[in-house]
């Protein structure tokens, strides 16, 4: 009989690989643009898809498996609820991405994959200027890649061609990834004229909950 330590572990395990941590640094960049609750609903339900799915297709270890029905609702309901294409565009993507295990090309470019999603997501709010989508491609697929930097070892044990690991690099650089995140939050706020005890919060949140997904 499972216990209820067990359950609050393996809901911990489940919450932990949502990524708190990320999701408030997009809820950022969402105010800054202004979008609208719907708008961030239906973001957020395409996100948290993503998330689930990429942890379905990949089953890491250390991590409880999703149901695939759970992930395949979210995508449906944040597709209807955004009434834009952009939402095809993330599936797409977050489709694309999930594969970078399996195809080496995927894997190199993997964290420009990464960054498109996000502009998808972002193409949701109507309106989206050029300049925008590129600060937002820019800013979160270098992103990306220092978390690519981050996983060099993991990677390099699993086969996944990431472009570090196809560089020939071997060591993880753990700090990089954080660091980057710190300073995506700080950029939305000042670029988007948001609130900066929202950053303080943010900030607050990317720091208790960063460690808690198991890598």
């Amino acid at each position: 009989m499972t216990s209820s330590r067990e359950v609050l572990s393996r809901l911990g395990n489940y919450l932990s690989q949502l990524r708190a941590y990320s999701y408030v640094d997009l809820l950022l960049l969402w105010f800054a643009l202004g979008a609208s609750g719907r708008e961030i609903a239906a973001a957020s339900l395409l996100w948290f898809g993503f998330l689930i799915h990429l942890e379905w297709r990949h089953g890491d270890t250390g991590r409880e498996r999703w149901d695939w029905r759970i992930w395949v609702a979210l995508w449906i309901v944040g597709a209807a609820l955004s009434l834009s294409v952009a939402s095809l565009l993330v599936i797409a993507l977050a489709t694309a991405y999930s594969l970078k295990k399996r195809i080496p090309l995927i894997g190199r470019l993997s964290f420009i994959y990464n960054g498109g999603i996000k502009v998808a997501l972002c193409l949701i709010v109507p309106g989206l200027s050029p300049r925008w989508v590129l600060l937002i491609l820019a800013l979160m697929s270098f992103r990306n890649l220092m978390g690519d930097f981050r996983d060099i070892e993991k990677d390099t044990r699993e086969g996944v061609k990431t472009l570090p690991v196809a560089l020939g690099l071997r060591k993880d650089v753990k700090w990089l990834y954080p660091a980057t995140l710190a300073l995506t939050s700080l950029v939305w706020t000042l670029v988007g004229d948001v609130d900066w005890r929202l950053l303080v919060v943010a900030w607050m949140v990317q720091a208790a909950t960063y460690r808690l997904t198991p890598r």
